[in-house]
């Protein structure tokens, strides 16, 4: 099936930040003070609320880490009992579609293509358009060849 274009980003670290208080207002300060730090921020994923609390997950580049870190470290002054997650070394994939708007099945294809090659993803982000998903960086080469197989002409 053609029409659909893969690429693929080295050095992604991904933060996930525990028990941020599910506001809008809170995500705002997040993310204004890693802006403040110059981090730029790729991946944003965020779990549905539990008790007011969400879990809060993004990428950013492998040599935005100390900056984030630096960034994090005062947030758990302001949120009481934020907890922090790092995974470094991770690789993003994106698949571009415009398909991805009207036909149905591509991303039941692409994890049945996933699961068959024993790959497992990290973070997992959708658009329209778009499916972006962050591996390990030790699978990059088998996630780039199972998706050029499933994805390429």
């Amino acid at each position: 099936m053609g029409n659909f274009s893969i690429s693929s980003v080295d050095d992604a670290a991904l933060i996930t930040l525990t028990n941020v208080p599910n506001t809008s207002a809170a995500l705002a300060d997040i993310f204004t003070k890693l802006g403040g730090a110059s981090v730029n921020v790729d991946m944003i994923c965020q779990t549905a609320p539990y008790k007011e609390k969400i879990n809060l997950s993004f990428t950013i580049d492998q040599s935005d880490l100390t900056a984030t870190l630096t960034v994090v470290g005062g947030l758990k002054n302001d949120y009481a009992g934020l907890m922090t997650e790092v995974s470094s070394g991770n690789c993003k994939f994106m698949i571009y579609s415009e398909l991805l708007k009207t036909r149905w099945g591509i991303a039941a294809r692409l994890f049945q293509a996933l699961a068959a090659n024993g790959l497992h993803m990290k973070l997992i982000t959708t658009s329209d358009v778009e499916i972006s998903l962050l591996f390990d960086h030790s699978d990059a080469g088998k996630v780039n060849a199972v998706l050029n197989a499933e994805f390429s002409d």
